[in-house]
């Protein structure tokens, strides 16, 4: 008898439909998860990750517990800069150490312990060496080192080379630093620690992909409105500080902890009231800073460079590039 028009009589052809169907979905699924999964992996090698890292915020694998002070809320600062235009990559203005604006603290007070640092580090051959190597120095210089540089507070967001501690190694990562976190400043007015983790910090690298900001943001962060720090052309004798209750100027000779504190005067600010520091506004364009700040220092002007030098631990200039 011929079979029904249209049917089959073969039990195993007809068993072998539903199989089939289901082989080509799930090949079909694997070739669109590839298709996404190739796809983000471009997009990854696209991007480069800059990490978020609120005041106080412990980062994972610090170098040391935190050695920061008290830091009173940041009452009297300036605004943050302006966002730069968009234009596809996020631009970070360049300023010099030398500028007042940058920095502040509390007049007569420290915010980071820098004695405390050294022998935090010293206690583990592994952990200072590391720490030494990302500013070029030994071990043997690195309690004359920490202890000569200068606490202050970073009074807006910017942008450094941060380094966490893992297996021995001194990993870096680009990072932003929100305004009012404790750091240790060079005599070039340039960030080197980072004093809630202990971390030693470098200049930002230049960021040539799309930037994706990673960790916990915080109220008023502006991808545009973060700075990168410039040292200065010379060595300081002393940087021109905002104290952060009430927005006054003053100046702490550099490895200052705070009794040495004077204002713009050169006398004690204990003697009487502080005064401002003038300065000639630096107009940030993109990468570029187009002006050339002058700050009154204790009566002495310092002329900032015009190139962006940057100074490794060891006081030697080398040229580092910045987004």
């Amino acid at each position: 008898m011929p079979p029904p028009e249209g049917g089959s009589t073969d039990p195993h052809r007809r068993g072998r439909r539903p199989v089939l169907l289901i082989v080509g979905l799930a090949l079909f699924a694997i070739a669109t998860g590839l298709f996404f999964l190739g796809r983000q992996a471009d997009q990854a090698q696209q991007q480069e990750a800059v990490r978020l890292q609120p005041a106080a915020a412990i980062a994972p694998d610090p170098f040391t517990p935190s050695v920061a002070g008290p830091v009173p809320a940041l009452r009297a600062v300036p605004p943050p800069p302006a966002p730069s235009p968009e234009s596809g990559k996020v631009r970070v203005a360049g300023h010099y150490g030398s500028e007042p604006g940058l920095f502040g603290g509390t007049v007569k007070a420290s915010t980071c312990d820098a004695r405390r640092l050294a022998n935090l580090l010293l206690r583990d051959p592994h952990k200072s060496q590391a720490w030494a190597g990302t500013l070029g120095l030994t071990t043997a210089d690195l309690r004359p080192y920490l202890t000569g540089l200068t606490p202050a507070v970073v009074i807006v967001d910017t942008r450094v080379t941060d380094h966490h501690y893992r297996e021995g190694r001194a990993r870096p990562h680009q990072a932003v630093l929100q305004a009012g976190t404790a750091v240790l400043l060079d005599r070039y007015g340039v960030p080197r620690v980072r004093c809630a983790t202990g971390d030693p910090l470098r200049p930002p690298a230049a960021v040539t992909k799309k930037v994706v900001y990673t960790g916990r943001s915080w109220r008023g962060f502006q991808a545009g409105g973060t700075v990168r720090v410039l040292p200065a052309h010379q060595p300081l004798d002393a940087l021109v500080l905002t104290d952060v209750v009430t927005g006054e100027r003053f100046i702490r000779p550099v490895g200052g902890t705070g009794a040495t504190d004077r204002n713009v005067a050169g006398t004690p600010v204990s003697s009487g009231p502080l005064g401002t520091v003038a300065a000639v506004p630096v107009a940030a364009v993109g990468d570029t800073v187009t002006g050339l700040p002058l700050s009154v220092l204790a009566g002495k002007a310092w002329r900032a460079a015009e190139a962006p030098w940057t100074c490794c631990g060891n006081g030697r200039p080398e040229r580092e590039e910045s987004s």
